[in-house]
């Protein structure tokens, strides 16, 4: 049970009051822990996931970008497999997880709290190790003369990291500092879809039948014939007794013989959970198509390779992109910038069916762009021997030559 000596009782509290977009200098961001919408709704990270839409969207975000494999690559755009960082960032960042596991969990701290908050153990000048911490339980403190620093509270004790010793990666931010968390700023909106839910199972827990009134006449009800009178409603308004007759006695009729039953469509509740569901993922930047809401499915992509390359270029790249440069200047020494780069494989997702990527190989092998082993490569086929070298049909040539004699070699 939090009390108010819980050193992250005030933590939250604090951050449901402050919701800062931006961190100035001697200023303090606490993460984002909950929203109280005017209906009273709570919504907060671990509330939202309750909700199929934002745990659907939150889901084919991370494990999408974590299937993705990370490669560090030199300057010739070959794998560095023999730099350190390579392995940690590939196979496995600590003891505990795989890559795949690791950028599974940053991502979904991205995409709930607007930031992911790594640990990184140096060795020397070497990065061994890659421990993320919750995000829960971090706070960004910025100095009045700009440094940065983080507040990690564990147990009630409060750790400080400077700032190259966390790989802080961010969502859309407006200052460059602190990530905005799409929960915290569609709050009003999945609060509104947890009351449609909630009113849609009170609806059907109560058999589609609404409250009303009852006639008595001129008779007034003793105290005892009131309760008893409850007790055949309540028994009558359950489930399993829907479509049965209740029987009137002493004169009682209803005030009205009209809205007995409620169709949940009069009260916009189906269409108010359809709206909820575009809402959401337009917080996430995912199209309605891919995790199943198919109601309004027409959009501009007139295939799942189209939807894909939008989802990849509007939604995926931007991250990809802030967490490649992010790995770049936290993780590799300044002399080593120039030198090897982090770089997601997105191959995989660009892939058509067998006829499209058969013209596209042929087109690139034709015309010099890629060799036969990158080819086999793209297709997780071995090299084979003289794959390697770059061939042009015989009959391409430039302009100022076409209709002049050949040269005699």
């Amino acid at each position: 049970m939090a009390t108010l000596n819980d050193p992250g009782f005030w933590q939250r509290f604090w951050s449901r009051l402050s919701g800062r977009a931006r961190l100035e200098d001697g200023e303090r961001a606490l993460p984002f822990d909950s929203h109280t919408t005017p209906s009273g709704s709570t919504v907060g990270p671990d509330s939202s996931l309750k909700l199929s839409a934002v745990w659907a969207c939150v889901r084919l975000r991370s494990q999408t970008i974590s299937s993705l494999p990370l490669h560090l690559r030199a300057e010739d755009k070959s794998l560095a497999k023999q730099h350190p960082l390579y392995r940690l960032l590939h196979s496995s960042p600590n003891a505990d997880m795989t890559a795949s596991e690791f950028w599974e969990s940053q991502l979904a701290s991205l995409d709930l709290w607007g930031n992911s908050f790594v640990l990184i153990e140096w060795a020397g000048r070497r990065v061994v190790s890659l421990t993320p911490l919750n995000p829960e339980k971090v706070a960004v403190v910025r100095s009045s003369s700009g440094e940065l620093t983080y507040e990690y509270t564990k147990g009630g004790k409060v750790t400080i990291y400077r700032e190259n010793e966390i790989l802080h990666l961010k969502g859309f931010t407006l200052d460059g500092i602190m990530g905005l968390s799409p929960i915290q700023f569609a709050a009003e909106t999945m609060g509104g879809l947890m009351d449609a839910n909630r009113a849609a199972a009170r609806e059907f827990q109560n058999g589609l039948k609404v409250g009303g009134f009852l006639k008595t006449g001129a008779t007034t009800l003793q105290k005892d014939q009131r309760d008893r009178l409850r007790d055949s409603l309540s028994q009558f308004g359950r489930p399993e007794n829907a479509g049965k007759w209740m029987v009137l006695e002493a004169g009682m009729e209803p005030a009205s013989a009209q809205g007995i039953r409620m169709n949940p469509a009069d009260a916009q509740l189906l269409e108010s959970r359809y709206f909820g569901i575009e809402e959401i993922c337009r917080a996430f930047g995912v199209p309605p198509q891919l995790i199943g809401h198919t109601d309004k499915a027409s959009s501009w992509a007139s295939s799942l390779e189209n939807t894909n390359l939008g989802f990849l270029t509007y939604s995926l790249r931007p991250t990809l992109v802030r967490i490649e440069q992010a790995i770049t200047k936290k993780l590799l020494l300044p002399e080593e910038r120039d030198q090897y780069r982090p770089k997601f494989a997105v191959e995989g997702l660009l892939r058509a069916d067998s006829a499209a990527r058969s013209s596209f190989y042929s087109q690139m092998l034709q015309n010099g762009v890629m060799s036969r082993n990158d080819v086999r490569a793209l297709e997780d086929l071995p090299p084979v021997e003289g794959g390697d070298a770059l061939t042009v049909q015989l009959n391409l040539t430039t302009i100022d030559k076409i209709g002049a004699p050949e040269e005699t070699p």
